[in-house]
C-alpha cells in the first residue's frame, strides 16, 4: 500500500532528518527508498544511506531503519520529503510530501527581521509544486470564515479553466493534487472561498509550474511506433493505434501510412473510411484530428505482411515519422516463391522483390555460396546463419561448439551481404549496418562520403567469436531493407591452383563447332552474303594449310565487280576474311574475326591452358593461371571476374578450357602469335600468309612499273600507298596496312583512279 507521509525535522546548518513509518503489505516490504524536493524549484534528489544527496546509487534502506540525517542542504530553502516502499513484486507509489521545512540561518537575517517560513500560500494567490509521474501539489491560505475551497486548474495559453478533484474541497483543507498532468507543460491555477453562505471572487492567477522539463515551442518530435490489430479477417481489416503526446504548441492530428513490407511506396490512411490513398508529394494527405488515436484500414489481401508508421502535427509543421510498427498480417502468410535456375530450389522471397529477367534468377544462398571463390563455402554445412530483413534489427543465437576444430584447420567465419533485386553476384552493404556478437561490436558499415565510392567486400567475424553459444544483433538503416540478404559463412581458403584443377573443358569437336557458329556472319561477308555450304567441311580441322589453293579462291571471288551503289554500302572486306569499315582512312575492324591471337591479353605471353566463358562470343582465349593470379591480387572484389576481352562476369565455374584452341596451341611453334581460321576448320600461320602476299605484290608491282611508267607512279600514290625509295635508289617494302587496302582496291578495281594525293604531297618515283 501506499505508505504515509513521512516527517522532515529542520536540524540547523544544512541539516535535515526524515523519519518514516513502514506500512504492513503481502507480500512484506524489503526496502525503502526516501527522495528531497526543493519546493521553490522542484528539483529531487535521493537520499544514499549516508544522507547525501545524489540522483543514483545505494538508495535503498533495510525494512528495519526508518529515519535518516540528510546533509549538505542549503540554508533558507524550502524542502519537502517523500517516501515509497519495495516489496517482492516491485517500488509502489510514492507517499504525499511532508510539511515542507527550511533551516534558518540568523547570520543572513536582515536588520535585524525573523526570517518566517510559513506552511501554504499567501492569502490571494496559490503556489504550486511539481510531484512528478504526472501530479501537481496546490497550496492556498484557508481564510477563516471559510467553509469550502473551490480550485480551478488550466495549461499556460489556454482559456477554458477546468475544476481540480471534481468540486468543491471542505474546510479546513488548505491544499489539494492535481492528477493527469503531462509533464513538459507549464499550469497555472486560482481559488475560491465559500464564505458567509456566498461565493467571494476568485484570486489572483498564480505563477507558473511544470513537472519535469520544460517543453519549448517546436514541431512534434518523433513518436512511438503504432501497433497493429487484426479485426476482421473476412473483411480484411486491420486496426492502427498509436499514442499522443504532450507538445508545445498543441497535437493538431496524426498522419498514418501504411504498405506491404517490402513495398518502396507508402499510402495513406483515410480518417474516416479507412481507405488507402496514393498521395503525391505536392499534396497535403488528410489530417486525422486529435484526440482520435486509431484508424481501421479495410480491404487488406490475406496472407500479405503490411506495417505502418505515425507523425504528428500542429501548428508549426508535421514532425517525423516514427519507426515501423511490428509486421502484421491477416490470415496465413502465402509463399512468394521463384526456381532458381542454378540449383532447381524454389525459394521463398518473403518480403523482398525482384525484378529482372525469371531466366536469370539465382536464389540468395546460391550467390552467397558463389560470391568469393578464394574463399570457398565448406560444403553441405558451410552457411551457418541466414537471413532476410525484414526489421532494422534482427537478433539471433549462434551455437559454435566445433569453432576450435575449425580455426585449426585455417577455416574462418565470414559476414556478407548482397542485394536481392539483382543478376550480379556482388558483395553489397547496406547503407549503414553495425554487427554486435556478445555484446560487443565487432565491425560497422558507415554510409561512403559524399564524393566517394565504399569499397564493399566480406567482414571476417572470426575473433569476435567464442566456442559454444555466441548472440547476434545485426542493425541496419537503409531506405529499404528488406532488399538484402544477410549471412554467415564458414568458408575454406583455396588456391588459385586449387580452382584450376576445377576447371571443366570443352571437347575439340564442341569448339569447333562453336568456332563455325561465330564466323558464319564474317564468311558470309566474305562469299559476297552466299550462304555457306554445310558440305564444304571435308578436311581435318587440324591441318595445316601451306597451299595457295584457299587465296586464290579468295581472289577470284574478290575480282567479282559488284555494283557501284551496293559497292558503296556493302561492308568492305579483307583477304583473312575480316570485316572494315572505313572513314576517312581510318579502319575499324569487327570483333568476330577470323583471326586467333594466341598471346594471352593479361600476362601479354603465349597462352598456357586456354580458357574463356562458357557463354562468352568471341575466338580469343586467355590464360587460366594468369586471369585466376589477376583476380587474387584484385582488392575490389566487386571488379573482380570479368573477362579480359568482353567483359562478360566470369567466375571460375564460368570457364571452360578450350581444346581446340589448345590443340593449336600444341601444334605451332612457340614464336607464332596469331593463325588464321579458315572455313574448314583448318588454320593458317599468319608469317607464311603475309610471305606469300608479299611475293606476288613485289610480281605485280614489277609488272605495273614496266608497263604504265609515270601513270603508275600517280596510281601508286593512290590513297597513300606510294613506296618511298631510299638514296640508293632501293623501294622499301608496303606495310601490312598498304598491302591489305592495296589488296582490297585491286579487288574492287579503284587503284588506278586518281582520288586524293599522296599523304606527303609528293609524287611517287618509278
Amino acid at each position: 500500500p501506499k505508505p504515509t507521509s513521512p516527517t522532515l525535522t529542520a536540524l540547523g546548518s544544512g541539516k535535515l532528518r526524515v523519519t518514516w513509518a513502514v506500512p504492513s503489505a503481502a507480500p512484506p516490504v524489503e526496502a525503502t527508498q526516501a527522495q528531497l524536493t526543493d519546493v521553490g524549484t522542484g528539483k529531487k534528489w535521493l537520499i544514499d544511506l549516508t544522507g547525501a544527496l545524489v540522483s543514483s546509487g545505494r538508495t535503498s534502506f533495510a525494512p528495519s531503519r526508518t529515519e535518516v540525517n540528510i546533509h549538505g542542504v542549503q540554508d533558507c530553502v524550502e524542502y519537502a520529503a517523500e517516501i515509497c516502499c519495495r516489496n517482492a513484486e516491485g517500488f509502489g507509489e510514492y507517499s504525499m510530501s511532508s510539511d515542507s521545512v527550511a533551516n534558518i540561518d540568523a547570520k543572513g537575517q536582515i536588520g535585524g527581521m525573523q526570517l518566517v517560513i510559513h506552511e501554504g500560500a499567501s492569502t490571494d494567490v496559490p503556489v504550486m509544486v511539481p510531484q512528478g509521474d504526472g501530479k501537481m501539489k496546490v497550496r492556498w491560505t484557508l481564510p477563516e470564515e471559510a467553509k469550502q475551497t473551490i480550485v480551478k486548474l488550466r495549461r499556460v495559453g489556454n482559456q477554458n479553466w477546468y475544476l481540480c478533484t471534481g468540486g468543491a474541497i471542505a474546510a479546513p483543507a488548505s491544499e489539494t493534487l492535481a492528477t493527469g498532468l503531462e509533464e513538459g507543460i507549464e499550469y497555472e491555477a486560482m481559488v475560491s472561498f465559500f464564505i458567509n453562505n456566498r461565493w467571494c471572487c476568485e484570486s489572483a492567477i498564480s505563477k507558473p509550474a511544470c513537472i519535469g522539463e520544460l517543453k519549448l515551442p517546436a514541431i512534434p518530435p518523433q513518436p512511438k511506433e503504432p501497433r497493429l490489430y487484426v479485426m476482421d479477417v473476412s473483411q480484411g481489416i486491420m486496426r492502427v493505434r498509436w499514442q499522443y503526446f504532450t507538445c508545445v504548441p498543441p497535437l493538431l492530428g496524426a498522419l498514418v501510412r501504411f504498405r506491404a513490407v517490402g513495398a518502396r511506396k507508402w499510402l495513406f490512411a483515410h480518417p474516416s473510411s479507412g481507405a488507402l490513398i496514393d498521395v503525391s508529394p505536392e499534396k497535403e494527405p488528410e489530417l486525422i484530428p486529435y484526440p482520435q488515436s486509431d484508424v481501421n484500414v479495410r480491404g487488406l489481401p490475406l496472407g500479405i505482411r503490411f506495417e505502418a508508421c505515425v507523425a504528428f502535427r500542429n501548428k508549426l509543421g508535421t514532425g517525423p515519422f516514427s519507426k515501423e510498427s511490428d509486421i502484421g498480417h491477416i490470415g496465413m502468410l502465402a509463399a512468394r516463391l521463384l526456381k532458381c535456375t542454378y540449383c532447381f530450389q524454389d525459394f521463398d522471397l518473403q518480403t523482398a522483390e525482384y525484378t529482372r529477367a525469371l531466366e536469370n534468377f539465382w536464389c540468395p544462398l546460391c550467390r552467397i555460396r558463389h560470391l568469393d571463390p578464394f574463399n570457398a563455402i565448406v560444403e553441405q554445412s558451410g552457411i551457418l546463419r541466414h537471413h532476410m530483413f525484414m526489421r532494422p534489427t534482427v537478433s539471433f543465437n549462434l551455437d559454435l561448439p566445433e569453432l576450435k576444430a575449425w580455426r585449426k584447420e585455417e577455416q574462418s567465419i565470414f559476414a556478407r551481404c548482397i542485394k536481392v533485386n539483382s543478376d550480379i553476384t556482388a558483395q553489397v552493404w547496406p547503407t549503414k549496418l553495425i554487427v554486435v556478437i556478445n555484446g560487443v561490436e565487432v565491425f560497422r558499415i558507415d554510409p561512403p562520403e559524399e564524393g566517394h565510392v565504399r569499397r564493399d567486400v566480406p567482414k571476417d567475424i572470426s575473433a569476435g567469436l567464442r566456442p559454444g553459444m555466441n548472440s547476434v544483433t545485426v542493425t541496419i538503416e537503409d531506405e529499404h531493407p528488406s532488399s538484402y540478404a544477410f549471412a554467415i559463412v564458414r568458408t575454406q581458403p583455396k588456391t588459385a591452383e586449387q580452382i584450376a584443377e576445377d576447371t571443366t573443358a570443352c571437347e575439340e569437336e564442341d569448339a569447333l563447332a562453336r568456332v563455325r557458329m561465330l564466323l558464319k556472319d564474317t564468311w558470309g561477308i566474305k562469299e559476297n552474303g552466299h550462304a555457306e555450304d554445310p558440305n564444304a567441311f571435308h578436311g581435318d580441322a587440324s591441318a595445316v594449310d601451306t597451299t595457295d589453293a584457299t587465296a586464290d579462291a579468295t581472289a577470284d571471288a574478290m575480282a567479282v565487280e559488284a555494283p557501284k551503289e551496293v559497292a558503296e554500302e556493302a561492308p568492305k572486306v579483307t583477304e583473312n576474311g575480316t570485316a572494315i569499315i572505313e572513314d576517312d582512312d581510318e579502319e575499324v575492324t569487327c570483333v568476330l574475326s577470323n583471326k586467333l591471337k594466341l598471346r594471352c591479353p593479361l600476362s601479354f605471353e603465349r597462352v598456357d591452358i586456354p580458357v574463356r566463358g562458357e557463354t562468352c562470343m568471341h575466338l580469343q582465349c586467355f590464360g587460366l593461371a594468369a586471369y585466376l593470379e589477376a583476380n587474387l591480387k584484385m582488392r575490389a572484389l566487386n571488379n573482380r571476374w570479368t573477362c579480359p576481352v568482353c567483359s562478360n562476369v566470369l567466375k571460375p565455374h564460368d570457364l571452360v578450357v578450350d581444346k581446340f584452341v589448345q590443340k593449336v596451341l600444341a601444334e605451332t611453334a612457340a614464336d607464332v602469335e596469331e593463325v588464321i581460321i579458315e572455313k574448314d576448320g583448318s588454320y593458317r600461320i599468319v608469317e607464311e600468309e603475309e610471305a606469300d602476299t608479299t611475293v606476288k605484290e613485289k610480281a605485280k608491282d614489277t609488272e605495273k612499273v614496266a608497263g604504265e611508267g609515270d601513270e603508275k607512279m600517280t596510281a601508286d600514290g593512290q590513297d597513300g600507298l606510294k613506296r618511298k625509295g631510299t638514296e640508293d635508289g632501293i623501294e622499301v617494302p608496303l606495310s601490312k596496312r598498304q598491302r591489305r587496302r592495296q589488296k582490297i582496291l585491286e579487288a574492287r578495281g579503284e587503284l588506278p583512279h586518281h582520288e586524293e594525293a599522296p599523304r606527303d604531297g609528293t609524287a611517287g618515283k618509278a
